[in-house]
């Protein structure tokens, strides 16, 4: 297993769905030292459309969307143990509303009373953030 690096935050925050197995694999100390020395991006309309679109195509698992969300969402993936300190992700701020509702949505997949987005969801999801450009 390999050392999680700034330039693996980078690309999880660009919506790099690729990088999530690193990022699962890291103790959450490995990931705010990437995330400290990392360029620390904003998290973009484009990055979230990225995710959704590949939700939408078949070719992410919605699993992994739901991780990536849920990590953008609260900072970290590890959901028990000692108290930890969140990354903190700025969204980009021209399109910080759709971004949110787009977040909420995804991390909610496998939630047995939200379950999966369906199509037309994805669609307005991607239509909301290329609207706020």
């Amino acid at each position: 297993m390999r050392q999680v690096e700034s330039r693996d935050i980078e690309r999880l925050i660009e919506g790099d769905l690729s990088i999530l197995e690193v990022i699962r694999a890291a103790p959450h100390g490995a990931l705010r030292s990437a995330w400290e020395h990392s360029s620390q991006p904003t998290l973009t309309a484009a990055a979230v459309r990225r995710v959704l679109s590949d939700l939408a195509a078949g070719t992410a698992e919605p699993e992994l969307v739901q991780q990536w969300a849920s990590f953008i969402m609260r900072g970290y993936l590890e959901p028990v143990g000692p108290p930890i300190k969140p990354i903190d992700i700025e969204y980009e701020p021209d399109a910080e509303d759709p971004i949110i509702e787009a977040i909420a949505v995804l991390e909610q997949i496998g939630d047995t009373v939200d379950g999966e987005p369906n199509a037309e969801q994805l669609r307005q999801l991607i239509e909301d953030l290329s609207e706020s450009r």
